[in-house]
């Protein structure tokens, strides 16, 4: 028998599983073999094709030859995403206190950190080869970002490793958006059209600074993308938890260390005066292509979803559950 809670069966793409008992364990085994296979496709496919330093693999020269034509804005932006960047070690070590009992998370913890420890590395270069800062202006403003911890649990909803996962997911597409904004600044300032030239794609390579926010840019995406994996099947096999913190994390979500960054009013003065992300920008290039992800159309949606999935039946596994795009809940007894 069908249950229609719901939106047409139709929509739904059927999971390989098995039926059985959803117990706790059940499920919770299940999530660690579904997030394992993700972990291992992710870190096997970074292994390939996205293997760089930012010590040897950016166009120092260029850089050089156009820093000049930077503009403070986008100078303060950089400096901004050092800040932001450095505190990797802070989200790094509570992440693995937060998952010492996860070998996959503790794994993944480690993998992600080693990839956007880079990131801090390459907004350091661009700026010391744009000849914005010198070496000491960077020495010691990364030392004033030392000054302060962070943690995420600062967070709305970010209080567990579901919370983080979300928040992660959130964060990570936001700031993949905000790179690319940059970018497109950068090459505008440069004087380059807003996509490659022919020369750069036979080269393989951008020019200057555009290739650094290009580079970092193609990690940051794959980040969103291994954590939206990770909470989609949370969401298969425990939607009113899942979507209950999703729920909440959107509700609070900022990004990270804003207030504790040395430059922050420089930094949030050229983020408004830019307009590279505002409230509307949010919504209509993160918050939207995230519930689209999800499997939602829109805030309505998901909204339905979070009522609806406080109403479904206890015991029911994803091969009885299935969520549509419009927020209504189908069941198969």
């Amino acid at each position: 028998m069908t249950t229609q809670i719901a939106a047409p069966p139709g929509q739904f793409e059927l999971p390989l599983i098995v039926k059985g008992p959803w117990t706790s364990a059940a499920r919770q085994l299940a999530i660690d073999k579904e997030c394992l296979q993700h972990f291992i496709d992710y870190f096997g496919k970074a292994m390939k094709t996205r293997r760089w330093s930012p010590w040897h693999d950016l166009p120092i020269e260029e850089m050089k030859k156009f820093g000049q034509r930077l503009t403070q804005e986008t100078i303060n932006l950089i400096e901004g995403f050092l800040g932001i960047e450095e505190y990797v070690g802070d989200y790094v070590e509570e992440g693995l206190e937060m998952f010492r009992n996860n070998r996959m998370r503790r794994h993944l913890q480690l993998q992600w950190g080693s990839e956007e420890l880079k990131h801090g590395v390459a907004w350091e270069k661009t700026l010391l080869h744009s000849g914005a800062r010198t070496e000491e202006q960077l020495e010691a403003y990364c030392d004033k970002v030392q000054e302060h911890r962070w943690t995420i649990k600062n967070h709305a909803g970010a209080d567990s490793p579901l919370g983080v996962t979300v928040y992660a997911m959130v964060q990570e597409r936001a700031t993949f958006f905000n790179y690319q904004e940059t970018r497109a600044r950068i090459r505008s300032e440069y004087g380059l059209p807003a996509n490659p030239t022919e020369e750069e794609r036979e080269r393989g390579y951008e020019v200057g600074a555009a290739e650094a926010f290009r580079i970092v840019g193609v990690d940051e995406i794959a980040h969103h993308g291994i954590f939206l994996q990770i909470v989609l099947t949370h969401l298969k096999y425990l939607p009113e938890k899942t979507l209950d913190t999703m729920q909440q994390v959107f509700a609070g979500f900022q990004m990270p260390s804003l207030r504790l960054i040395p430059n922050a009013r420089n930094f949030v003065r050229a983020v408004h005066q830019t307009g590279i992300h505002t409230a509307e920008r949010h919504k209509q290039f993160i918050h939207n292509p995230v519930l689209k992800s999800l499997g939602l159309e829109d805030d309505e949606a998901f909204n339905r979803a979070v009522q609806a999935a406080k109403l479904l039946p206890e015991g029911l596994g994803p091969d009885q559950v299935k969520l549509g795009r419009t927020g209504e809940f189908v069941l198969a007894y």
